[in-house]
């Protein structure tokens, strides 16, 4: 794998790296344009030997899953993990925009994040419907980011290296990286003010490719539920910003805003049939869900 990229000699602090196949979107993120404020490095795991060589893609090369593939780059290029401060970990079927992704880094390091994710629009296919976006705030403050897109300091991107050498699907990785630090709480956060639209279903991808390689996502969830304790995983909303700059601190209210939101709009979403069951799960997980934000300690 060849990982002498261009991003060697670039002085920015932001770094999306993106596992591409030859269907991915991220020729409309913004990275070709001489102002953009973050490096591109597509890790492809495609077949075709022309595709994704402009100098601004910084292409290389490995098979497998998500995780492992990011594995595999930055334990070959660990001086990643020092040069930038943020990195960006979509999937490659997301629509986004440069101004969206560069907004996301400034409110990652204006509210001291460790990891957060944008929304997702109503129109998205999802599997948490608390990580859709709710336009009545600018972000909340969540206790779980899942695998889709996190962004990430990157001293949390070097603790979980090891478990992403381990991991195609990513399947229990999201209760462990907003549980880090001795001090969790308001440390991860959804943005809704910066959705990005997901346009394809869930696990396409990653079902073809781990069937071949023998493993299932559901093992690779066992061994490290197994490991460390978890519950159900659901992401639960403990505090939020309004689009009138109001802090919300009641979960429940928060809960009741999310709801209402939601049905407003229900005509936008795609899978709109979930909705009902979904609302009424989301509201009773917000009132009586244990926020889970208490620090893990990795294994070695």
């Amino acid at each position: 794998m060849d990982t002498e990229t261009k991003s060697s000699t670039s002085t920015r602090r932001n770094l999306v790296i993106v596992r591409a196949g030859d269907n991915s979107l991220h020729r409309g993120w913004g990275a070709d344009v001489s102002e953009c404020e973050f490096d591109l490095i597509v890790s492809y795991y495609g077949t075709d030997p022309s595709s994704f060589l402009q100098p601004y893609e910084n292409r290389v090369d490995y098979k497998g899953g998500k995780w492992d593939g990011i594995h595999a780059l930055l334990d070959q290029r660990p001086d990643l993990l020092d040069r930038y401060q943020y990195i960006w970990f979509p999937d490659d079927d997301l629509e986004a925009d440069r101004a969206t992704i560069e907004a996301m880094f400034v409110k990652m390091r204006r509210l001291d994040l460790h990891i957060a994710q944008p929304a997702l629009t109503l129109d998205s296919y999802f599997s948490h419907l608390p990580f859709l976006r709710c336009k009545s705030f600018e972000f909340r403050l969540v206790d779980k980011i899942e695998i889709m897109a996190p962004c990430m300091r990157a001293d949390v991107a070097a603790k979980m290296l090891p478990l992403f050498k381990k991991s195609m699907s990513g399947f229990g990785l999201d209760f462990l990286w907003t549980r880090l630090a001795a001090q969790n709480l308001g440390r991860s956060a959804v943005f809704d003010a910066l959705p990005v639209r997901h346009t394809r279903p869930v696990g396409i991808h990653l079902a073809t490719a781990m069937l071949k390689s023998g493993r299932t996502a559901d093992a690779e969830y066992r061994q490290l539920a197994l490991q460390y304790g978890f519950s159900e995983f659901f992401p639960l909303s403990y505090g939020a910003v309004d689009r009138k700059g109001r802090r919300w601190r009641s979960r429940l209210m928060i809960g009741l805003r999310m709801v209402a939101d939601y049905l407003a709009d229900r005509g936008d979403f795609r899978q709109a049939f979930r909705l009902k069951k979904l609302l009424w799960r989301l509201l009773r997980r917000q009132w009586s869900k244990p926020l889970e934000i208490s620090q893990i300690v990795l294994e070695s």
